[in-house]
């Protein structure tokens, strides 16, 4: 029996060992593909700084002050609007879609509102359909006008509809061209 115990004995005894050599055996790799990445970055990082000039970077006061004049003037521009209080009336609105797919309604809307920049443009839910309709309009005569446009531009299925409008929408907002920062041109 003692024979036996110490058998058993022995084989957990070299499981032990065999398992912590083969932790250990993972962590000493996995250290070393730390240490190579981090000597990586090191390289990176002394090659960047070496390289670097920040004075490529600074830019002129003047410019920068150009930029923040024509910025404010956009700002004070845009409080020149003043909204009257919105009155729903009965009216016409022009619709161009009719769809269950919201992607679709949204990809309609996107494209109107480029086709159209003075018009507004309204996605209508009413389950399970969305419905695209362009203007708030009065008259008849005015939502006429405006479907022979969307034809000419290709809606061929826009109709008029009865449409609760808005008496008094408020202007569109003017469309801004952002340009992309310039970037300096590096001294050499």
């Amino acid at each position: 029996m003692k024979i036996h115990k110490n058998n058993f004995s022995n084989k957990y005894f070299l499981l032990y060992i065999f398992i912590i050599l083969i932790v250990g055996c993972k962590t000493s790799k996995e250290i070393e593909k730390k240490e190579e990445s981090d000597q990586a970055l090191k390289n990176f990082i002394t090659k960047y700084e070496s390289t670097f000039d920040p004075s490529v970077y600074h830019e002129d006061v003047k410019l920068i002050l150009e930029e923040e004049r024509r910025e404010k003037e956009f700002m004070e521009a845009a409080k020149v609007f003043t909204v009257a209080p919105q009155e729903s009336i009965p009216g016409f609105r022009v619709q161009v879609l009719f769809t269950p797919e919201i992607d679709q309604a949204n990809h309609t809307r996107d494209e109107l509102l480029n086709l159209l920049p003075d018009e507004w443009c309204y996605i209508v839910y009413d389950a399970p359909y969305y419905k695209v309709r362009v203007g708030d309009f009065i008259e008849r005569v005015e939502a006429n006008q405006m479907v022979k446009k969307l034809i000419s531009l290709g809606y061929k299925d826009a109709w008029i509809v009865p449409d609760k409008i808005i008496k008094n929408p408020p202007p569109k907002p003017p469309e801004v061209f952002i340009e992309p920062d310039k970037q300096p041109e590096p001294r050499r």
